[in-house]
């Protein structure tokens, strides 16, 4: 137990999910550095993260739930000249999914494909909480796009377009785009996409710990191979 006085035990609180935010907000701007220099920053930062005092969190689609996403805004009202890098990796985590959205587009376009099937709605895995969900905003976006056509797969959320079948939901697909990290997405085989037009998977949690033969499987890794530089 620690003895404090109730604004600071508030700003400890505010500065634990700050932290968190900011930290992924760097993991995100070295992804879109490292695609852009044809460089594998998943292991860029396995590699960094061997430092004793080094821990670079893991890049994703953005940052959600109702509190990562929300606490650095009590910090930025409160002092907004001196809150700028908290305020930057706002920026930068809400910049994500239109990030996902733009190498989507490059993806389909480079397949010659159309549908695209997300896999997770939910700002985080095993949950049916889409508030503030970075997932949800991209299926959002990919729906205003009149070139693609959207699928979306979530078995923990009960919504009407919300499909429950995996192969129903990836017929026809030309690209599976995970966005949550569902346990059951971890250990997908070649068979749960044998009903695709293109084999292919954007894994943005680095969630699938499963290998494949007749898949191509992308994370944040090596998806520079499709990206516009």
């Amino acid at each position: 137990m620690i003895e404090t006085d109730a604004r600071t035990a508030e700003m400890s609180k505010l500065m634990e999910n700050t932290y968190r935010d900011v930290n992924i907000a760097l993991a995100n701007e070295l992804t879109k550095i490292c695609n852009n220099l044809n460089i594998n920053v998943l292991d860029v930062i396995e590699m960094a993260n061997k430092h004793p005092r080094v821990n670079i969190h893991q890049p994703g689609p953005g940052v959600g739930g109702h509190c990562l996403a929300v606490d650095p805004y009590f910090i930025i009202a409160k002092d907004p000249e001196n809150a700028k890098l908290i305020q930057t990796g706002r920026e930068i985590n809400n910049s994500m999914p239109a990030y996902v959205v733009d190498t989507t587009k490059q993806i389909i376009k480079a397949l010659s494909g159309n549908k695209v099937t997300v896999f997770g709605l939910t700002y985080k895995g095993d949950v049916d909480d889409i508030r503030e969900s970075p997932a949800f905003d991209i299926y959002e976006l990919l729906n205003q796009e009149p070139d693609i056509e959207v699928c979306a797969y979530d078995p923990h959320v009960e919504l009407d377009f919300v499909e429950h079948d995996m192969s129903h939901a990836v017929k026809d697909a030309s690209l599976v785009l995970i966005l949550s990290d569902h346990s059951e997405f971890k250990n997908l085989s070649d068979s749960h996409f044998d009903k695709m037009k293109h084999k292919v998977i954007f894994d943005t949690k680095n969630v699938v710990k499963s290998s494949f033969e007749d898949v191509s499987y992308y994370n944040y890794g090596n998806i520079f191979n499709f990206i516009d530089k």
